[in-house]
């Protein structure tokens, strides 16, 4: 009589089980070796496909601003840019086994970012490839390519769900709070070598200042460079969570309280970028919720007002760090040192825009595109420290012009600022049309979602940018408005409907 054999599910989960624990602690004897490095990624990677394939969409929303990045991986890229190509792959397979499953469609915003991709792609293959070294080119530049396409698809890995209407304040409030990682770089310096693993997911640069601060003779003047993100990020979920007129609610003066905290321990970054785009985004949301019709008009006049006299009266008591950050203000009266280093800040950009502006013709109608020669990265960099050269023509040759039109028109032309200021225009005017026809549960959010993203446009025009590094800003903040709107009732997609297809949340 012949016999059965079963395995159970037991049996099978531990015979796939122990003989990888046995492989992983063999791989972990020797971590620092690279073939392990890969096997333990891939490992990891696998067994995380489950998680991803149910939490990705929330995952890519709430670490799209964190500050947390991937050294073990070729060329070190943040969270947001792994998880957008994860996003948008499990995004494609979903749509291909469930027919319901569709990315959320605004035609206004999906066309100028595609033809921008298209940008992208030709000017890559006409100026040289992309230049990345993991892939055994000899030229630099391949990720800014990356971080310029990675921002595009992070669009299209935001908008492959719709956000739910009852969680709407959890996502949004996640969006913008975890920037606060970036102080985590801070905590592991200052916890010591034990904790220095730690360096693997975050990065060290951020922890450059503090370090710099310990060692140098005068650390009252060093910056706390983290402060740049983290402050950003607790100014932003403030004004999206409780808006321009949620902040003076009498009844919560905690929350205004709050409010002046986070714009002074700001100030610590010692960036006056900083303080120009906090201040841009607190006066549109002020104007854009229409505040300077009430009363609230009079009460903000009044703490102008008293912060302008104490600025200007006690500018010199404020920490160096502070008093760097307003430099930028008529009036008041600095520390000489620190004025003369804001001062050099700015004759050194002055110098490389000049040197910058007779490029545009050159690049006009076919742009420079990312590639570096490394060779000639190389001698800039040499010529510099031996004081032949001016300091900022290695940044002039990396492409690094502190300058948002100058950052786009030389590396894409004419044809890059055209796709631009059209997905500019149509994000501006679909989150103006959020923000009109939207529910009354998205009001503040949407209307902190406007103001943000003219800042940013304002700012990176007139004040500093970067095409590559910033492009991920503005596709992150119209993906969370479509996102988040998509779920609303259909008052907002009948005012929009030849462009707007919002699907059901996925279950």
């Amino acid at each position: 009589m012949a016999s059965t054999f079963a395995v159970t599910r037991n049996h099978l989960v531990f015979g796939l089980c122990l003989p990888l624990a046995v492989l992983m602690g063999y791989l972990l004897a020797e971590p620092s070796e690279s073939v392990s490095m890969v096997v333990l990624v891939m490992v990891l990677s696998v067994l995380t496909v489950p998680m991803l394939m149910r939490w990705y969409h929330p995952l890519l929303v709430f670490t799209w601003n964190a500050v947390i990045q991937l050294n073990f991986l070729p060329g070190s890229p943040r969270i947001w840019l792994a998880l957008s190509f994860v996003a948008v792959l499990f995004g494609v397979i979903n749509r291909s086994v469930n027919p319901e499953s569709r990315f959320l469609n605004v035609q206004s915003i999906t066309r100028p970012l595609l033809a921008m991709l298209a940008v992208f792609v030709v000017t890559a293959f006409v100026r040289g490839g992309l230049g990345m070294r993991v892939l055994g080119s000899g030229a630099y530049g391949g990720k800014a390519y990356l971080l310029a396409v990675g921002a595009i698809v992070g669009y299209f890995g935001l908008t492959s769900r719709a956000i739910p209407l009852r969680r709407a304040a959890l996502y949004s409030g996640l969006f913008f709070l975890l920037g606060l990682t970036a102080l985590i770089s801070n905590l592991i310096y200052f916890g010591g070598s034990n904790f220095y693993f730690l360096f693997q997911f975050f990065p060290v640069e951020l922890a450059l200042d503090q370090a710099m601060a310990e060692l140098s003779f005068t650390p009252e003047y060093a910056r706390m460079g983290s402060m740049l993100t983290a402050g950003m990020a607790a100014f932003s979920f403030l004004l999206s969570r409780y808006g321009a007129d949620g902040l003076f609610a009498f009844g919560k003066p905690w929350r205004m309280a709050l409010f002046i905290v986070t714009i002074v321990a700001s100030g610590f970054a010692g960036y006056r970028s900083l303080a120009v785009l906090m201040g841009l985004s607190f006066f549109i949301m002020f104007f854009v919720q229409k505040l300077w019709r009430t009363r609230i008009l009079l009460i903000m006049a009044c703490v102008c007002a008293l912060t302008a006299a104490g600025i200007v009266g006690f500018s010199r008591q404020l920490p160096l760090p502070v008093q760097r950050a307003l430099s930028f203000l008529p009036l008041i009266e600095i520390d000489p040192l620190t004025r003369v280093t804001a001062d050099n800040s700015n004759e050194w950009r002055l110098e490389m825009w000049k040197a910058a502006l007779p490029l545009v013709p050159q690049y006009l109608f076919m742009g420079k595109g990312y590639v570096i020669s490394p060779d000639e990265l190389f001698m800039a960099q040499q010529s510099a420290q031996m004081g032949n050269t001016a300091s900022w023509e290695g940044a002039l040759l990396a492409g690094d012009y502190h300058n948002g039109p100058l950052s786009l028109i030389i590396p894409f032309g004419i044809y890059g600022v055209i796709v631009f200021a059209w997905f500019a225009v149509a994000s501006i005017r679909l989150l103006h049309q959020y923000y009109t026809n939207g529910p009354p549960e998205l009001r503040r959010i949407n209307a902190f979602l406007l103001s943000l993203f003219v800042a940013r446009i304002l700012f990176f025009v007139f004040i500093f940018g970067s095409f590559h590094a910033e492009l991920y800003y503005f596709t992150g903040l119209i993906g969370l408005a479509v996102a988040l709107n998509a779920s609303a009732p259909n008052d907002v997609s009948n005012a929009n409907t030849d462009e707007f297809d919002s699907n059901e949340p996925m279950r």
